[in-house]
């Protein structure tokens, strides 16, 4: 893609504040493509335009979220064919094929290419993330190491009681969640209730935001005031939310995590499925 510094076609004019932003975003987009981090999600291009002082977290317009200048900058970089809309992607809106095959031999053949086995022995690692956003930017890479991923979005205990059906006592579990009093009261209650519903105590640890990536990221200068309105009057603390780590750098934290429990290398499991798929192929074949 070219310099989007330049006048691409499609873009606003240079000198006005529409078209400076969305050459900023366009560079942005280009980073994430550098960097693998596509799809990427509003929340992460937010804090990323926040980090360089491109926009505040301080609502100047009543009425109008801070956010909706960028929103507006995405659409028509989408609108003009200049990005493609899949580089931005929605956890919230999702479509659901409930569609068959014309064969179970049609499905069976092209099912094999895509089975992948478990590296972990029947104890895959669950990765439980604060926001929509967060699993979303996860799924990849959760994918590829073949372990478990869920968004807990707050305080929801029904959810909660379906993700227990998949535990038992002894699961490791990583948290992704904010930095704040809020955030923290979401996790300690989460794994409460899912140590109450399994029986058992869960192996769990804060994979992200912890005290020291703050730290070790410069993240300070993303501290809000964050009220908690469950409380009566709201109770009021410091804040961090997660997605002030550049996408980039969360999947790389949760990689790594992931890595680091892995019973086997994932060459070895690949070379497995690899030899099984084949065999399976031939049998199929001349079935």
């Amino acid at each position: 893609m070219s310099n989007p510094f330049v006048n691409v076609a499609g873009l606003s004019k240079p000198s006005s504040k529409s078209g400076k932003l969305q050459r900023i975003l366009l560079k942005l987009l280009q980073e994430h493509e550098q960097n693998g981090a596509l799809p990427t999600y509003n929340r992460f291009l937010y804090y990323e335009l926040i980090a360089r002082k491109i926009i505040s977290k301080v609502r100047r317009t009543a009425g109008r979220r801070n956010d909706q200048d960028m929103t507006d900058a995405l659409t028509h970089l989408r609108d003009k064919g200049i990005v493609p809309w899949d580089w931005i992607d929605d956890e919230t809106r999702k479509t659901n094929d409930f569609t068959g095959w014309g064969s179970i031999t049609e499905w069976a053949t092209t099912a094999v290419a895509y089975v992948k086995l478990d590296p972990w022995r029947g104890r895959a690692p669950f990765i439980l993330t604060e926001s929509r956003s967060g699993a979303g930017a996860l799924r990849s890479t959760v994918s590829e190491h073949r372990a478990r991923l869920a968004p807990v979005g707050g305080h929801c205990a029904g959810f909660l009681r379906k993700i227990a059906q998949l535990l038992r006592p002894g699961d490791t579990m990583g948290y992704v969640g904010d930095g704040d009093l809020c955030g923290g009261q979401i996790e300690t209650r989460t794994r409460r209730v899912l140590e109450e519903l399994i029986g058992g105590e869960l192996n769990w640890m804060r994979v992200a935001l912890t005290d020291e990536q703050v730290e070790d990221y410069h993240l300070e200068e993303f501290r809000i005031t964050k009220a908690d309105n469950r409380y009566n009057p709201p109770l009021v603390g410091p804040a961090i939310e997660c997605e002030a780590l550049q996408q980039h750098i969360l999947v790389a934290i949760v990689r790594e995590w992931l890595q680091s429990l892995l019973p086997e290398s994932l060459d070895r499991v690949h070379e497995r499925e690899a030899r099984q798929r084949r065999r399976l192929a031939a049998l199929l074949k001349r079935g």
